[in-house]
């Protein structure tokens, strides 16, 4: 039987269509914080199953689009509350707005289904289908890499495969597997081929995980992170400002035997400079008797006074600054401002307006051992994160998640930061304003963290890391 005859006529049964929206809803449980990884392969199978069930192009982009809106309509329900909450828009216009963005989403699985359509008698067509539109989501118009399959991968048999062929290798990997439970119930006929099939890739997948691509980087280092727990309708109120910078600084003063402290993405809620003499200075003349550094968020002005910068300053023991690269649109800047800045006047949607950091910055480093920083969505990016690999000996993140609420999103954010440390073998340090801050080791696996809305100091100590895995190679790193 040839691979094109398995799709039968055009999908008519509501069921099957009712089948892509509920296996699309059950995707996210595969991710944090259900972390029900075996989930995203079944989800997968069903898809690919109601796929090859389609008899015209109209049929199987529908699937698709309706499997999109189950996966994206559930991942990331979390935009309406960033929206609502935190962006100062009534809840019609918010859900509004989250069902434009889910359902445009969910055009990108609807054009993979009408792809899949005109290749149905390739056989890996489905696999390789998805983990392709999975990146062109990750990049067009800026990207939006959330919820690849791949960042399942920490705390899993198959967790190897990251250092080897990253995110989207993983995703791949899956996606096989989804194909082969359908070929498994479909093809009684080649059980057995596939049965083996499934084993060699499962062992793989298993046996990734016993090989080392690094190796120990001088001594280790002590670090604090301090989660300050502020909520985001109270962080910016100018009466909070010196409680907020007095929780910091009180907060760096316990973490006495810390080499390091790291305080959240704008942890202080001012300009650097509007605070400098009166809350920096003397801080870091302290730091600088001790020996030890500060690593804070903290918005700066550009030198020339045009413009503002996310930014994260390295003060005490060692200086220097980092800019964010990778800002979020409609959150940090608005695109096409002349067409969108006079609809969104009109429904009176608050916006930042962020200038976007140099492309290339100097290294950060702490006690000899250089850093990759990054600040908040800047972690969802592979590219970005590893720029300064294979030098860099640690990942460290900075977020404010507090934009998220009480969502799934948090989680998720922590999960796409333990895949890059899985990814380059580093460890990363990740702190945030209401959670979830945390240690993650060079396996990916979370060390130690503070849970949500909770105010703590997390403090460890961590073991640099240097060398390079394939996949840092393939990206050329080198």
């Amino acid at each position: 039987m040839a691979t094109g005859d398995l799709y039968l006529p055009k999908v008519t049964n509501f069921r099957l269509k009712g089948g892509a929206l509920v296996a699309g809803a059950l995707l996210p449980v595969a991710f944090a914080p259900f972390e029900l990884y075996w989930i995203a392969p079944i989800s997968l199978a069903l898809l690919f199953s109601i796929w090859q069930k389609c008899g015209d192009l109209r049929s199987a982009a529908t699937v698709g689009f309706l499997f999109g809106i189950g996966q994206f309509g559930v991942g990331v329900s979390w935009v309406q509350v960033s929206i609502q909450q935190f962006g100062g828009v009534n809840l019609p216009i918010s859900i509004l707005l989250t069902l434009i963005f889910v359902a445009f989403m969910a055009l990108f699985i609807a054009l993979q289904g009408g792809a899949i359509f005109f290749l149905k008698r390739y056989a890996l067509a489905p696999p390789l289908l998805w983990v392709l539109f999975e990146w062109i989501r990750s990049t067009i118009f800026g990207g939006f890499p959330w919820m690849l399959l791949g960042h399942t991968a920490p705390g899993t048999f198959y967790r190897g495969l990251a250092p080897l062929v990253g995110a989207l290798g993983v995703s791949l990997f899956i996606a096989l597997i989804a194909l082969l439970i359908v070929q498994f119930i479909r093809r009684p006929e080649r059980r057995i081929t596939t049965l083996l099939l499934a084993a060699i890739l499962l062992l793989s997948g298993w046996g990734s995980g016993l090989m080392q691509w690094v190796e120990p980087s001088g001594g280790a280092l002590s670090v604090a992170l301090v989660q300050g727990n502020i909520e985001q309708s109270e962080k910016w109120l100018p009466q909070n400002r010196q409680r907020t910078m007095d929780l910091y600084r009180l907060a760096t003063e316990r973490a006495e035997e810390a080499r390091l402290v790291l305080w959240p993405e704008t942890a202080i809620p001012a300009f650097r400079h509007q605070v400098e003499e009166s809350f920096f200075r003397p801080l870091v003349g302290q730091l600088e008797g001790e020996g030890r550094s500060l690593l804070t968020g903290v918005p700066l002005r550009e030198v020339d006074g045009g413009g503002y910068l996310n930014g994260l300053v390295m003060m005490g023991a060692e200086q220097g600054e980092y800019h964010k690269r990778h800002l979020v649109p409609f959150g940090e800047y608005l695109p096409l401002r002349e067409l969108l800045g006079p609809v969104l006047d009109f429904i009176q949607i608050p916006l930042s307006d962020f200038s976007q950091g140099a492309d290339v910055q100097t290294v950060l480093i702490v006690d000899g051992h250089p850093l990759s920083t990054t600040i908040c969505y800047e972690i969802a990016y592979p590219e970005l994160t590893f720029s300064q690999l294979p030098a860099a000996e640690l990942l460290v993140t900075v977020s404010n998640d507090g934009w998220f609420g009480d969502s799934l999103a948090p989680y998720q954010h922590l999960q796409i930061a333990q895949m890059r440390a899985l990814e380059s073998a580093r460890p990363l340090l990740r702190a945030t304003n209401t959670g979830i801050t945390a240690v993650i080791d060079a396996d990916g696996e979370i060390i130690k963290q503070i849970p949500r809305s909770r105010l703590g100091i997390l403090e460890a100590t961590i073991q640099p890391m240097k060398g390079e895995t394939p996949y840092l190679s393939w990206l050329g790193r080198s």
